[in-house]
């Protein structure tokens, strides 16, 4: 049991919590990935496609879903965290009933 009066935790709420970290450093990477702002580059010299506004849009999209995929990995990553919470304030109750 820590000394620090830390609340012990479970290894599944531990398990969680390393599941939670992974899934936020997975949403960082994906948001420095260089993809995201290629957009930024696109213009009437380095499009292919019918119109340079149609690259500009494909690109647009596919950064869309890359911050969607972000947005559900850090929502994953909170319910995570906050399962695990959950499950340590149970046995923190169960234990203070015995």
């Amino acid at each position: 049991m820590p000394s620090t009066g830390e609340m012990p935790t479970s290894p599944t709420a531990t398990r969680l919590r390393q599941r939670a970290v992974a899934l936020d450093t997975v949403a960082w990477r994906l948001g420095q990935v260089y993809a995201v702002d290629l957009y930024r580059l696109a213009g009437p010299d380095t499009w292919v496609g019918p119109s340079p506004q149609a690259c500009v849009d494909d690109l647009l999209q596919r950064r869309a879903a890359i911050l969607q995929q972000i947005d559900v990995l850090r929502a994953e990553s909170r319910r995570f965290t906050r399962t695990a919470d959950e499950m340590d304030a149970r046995a923190a109750v169960t234990a203070g009933v015995r």
